[in-house]
């Protein structure tokens, strides 16, 4: 009993701000506080809550997130064993600013202000300093951290916008190119069809059957330009409005892909859609813009990525059901690969090898977010040096409000 007593009394010593009390003081609090044991994702406390007590982490780990104004949990990150949260609550009365939430199972003592009051009128001066020096430079770096992490969201965001208003130029400048085809073969077919009608002759076999197919030509690049308009106004207004809806998930890839294969064309880059969907799987309840991001944002980054300038290569793309509840999205070249020393960062933000040829190393970070967060689902990454890459979207065939 005495052997168990003196080992907690040491784990305690390892918390800095206890580094320096006595035996007796940490008897003090080996029998007074109250230790908790706690399983894995029990919520220890949640931001506005008031309680006077701050925790120490014996065991476990313990995440600290926080809701701004808008109402998005903001990840404030991990404690692990002798850390210390809620150190707010002993210095002031103020309602806790986070929402702490156990990870694992976990050990956890509670000191609250009346015990901790106690601990100073024993403790001397040089103690007392020493305490409140390093909780204040915890709470110091926890504010800076909070900050830095705000600025950082917001930077993100800020970025993110304008990538998704770059993605929204590139198909304007896409559908723009493409639809000068149609058009084009209108006017050639105007010019015969005058040319035929201008001078008042007998109209031969011959003459109805250049008319007639002048005049198919017309219907043909008509209904061309007619849904490359319709398309490309799907999939924009999508981008601005983010709304729900059921669609039909294997037609709005191809709409996507279609809208951008001029710039893929320009690098020579062959996009191969594969649909293994059948009719009754290709209703989607979920969002066409967001959707359409992911894929554009992919084929971009193989665009830039996968092949040397100029060579091109081929692109995979398949969507599949992963199980009855889950789509597949897969998205595959055959290029370069991505090295392994790379493949851990790749989702975070502004991580990038290719500033020298436009990267700013958000289009990864865009896909993740996308993902994970509007379309409920996660991604997965398979690639290998010199044979290609895969990225692999699983995400729920319902999205739930």
């Amino acid at each position: 009993m005495v052997n168990e007593k003196r080992a907690f009394e040491s784990e305690l010593r390892k918390f800095s701000f206890l580094a320096s009390f006595s035996i007796d003081q940490l008897e003090e609090i080996s029998s007074i506080a109250l230790k908790l044991s706690l399983k894995k994702k029990v919520v220890v406390f949640r931001q506005s809550d008031h309680s006077a007590g701050m925790y120490l982490i014996l065991k476990g780990a313990v995440k600290i997130e926080r809701e701004d104004s808008e109402g998005e949990t903001i990840s404030m990150g991990q404690l692990s064993g002798y850390q210390v949260f809620g150190e707010l609550a002993i210095l002031s009365k103020e309602p806790h600013q986070v929402t702490a939430t156990t990870v694992e199972d976990s050990e956890l003592l509670l000191i609250d202000r009346s015990m901790m009051l106690n601990i100073i009128r024993t403790s001397t001066p040089e103690q007392v300093l020493e305490v409140f020096s390093i909780l204040s430079d915890q709470m110091r770096a926890t504010s800076g951290h909070d900050f830095e992490t705000e600025l950082s969201r917001r930077t993100l965001v800020a970025q993110m916008e304008a990538e998704k208003q770059r993605a929204l130029t590139q198909m304007v400048a896409g559908v723009a190119h493409e639809i000068n085809t149609p058009l084009s073969v209108i006017n050639t077919a105007v010019n015969i069809m005058a040319r035929e009608l201008a001078a008042p002759v007998e109209v031969t076999v011959q003459r109805a059957a250049d008319i007639a197919e002048s005049l198919e030509l017309m219907r043909l690049n008509v209904e061309r330009a007619d849904r490359l308009v319709r398309d490309f106004k799907k999939i924009s207004v999508s981008h601005l409005q983010d709304d729900k809806e059921p669609f039909d998930i294997s037609e709005a890839i191809e709409e996507t892909v279609g809208l951008v294969f001029v710039s893929l064309k320009r690098s020579q880059v062959q996009v191969k859609f594969h649909n293994k969907l059948a009719s009754e799987q290709k209703i989607w309840v979920g969002y066409r813009g967001f959707l359409s991001q992911v894929v554009i944002n992919l084929l971009t980054n193989v665009e830039r990525y996968a092949y040397p300038k100029g060579a091109g290569g081929i692109v995979d793309i398949t969507i599949r059901l992963e199980d009855d509840k889950h789509y597949c999205l897969s998205v595959k070249d055959y290029g370069r690969g991505i090295p392994g020393e790379n493949q851990a960062h790749i989702f975070e933000p502004f991580f990038t090898t290719g500033k020298s040829f436009g990267g700013t190393g958000l289009g990864l970070a865009i896909v993740h977010n996308l993902v994970t967060n509007s379309l409920s689902g996660e991604i997965r990454l398979k690639s290998e040096e010199g044979k290609g890459t895969e990225f692999i979207v699983i995400f729920p065939r319902v999205i739930l409000d």
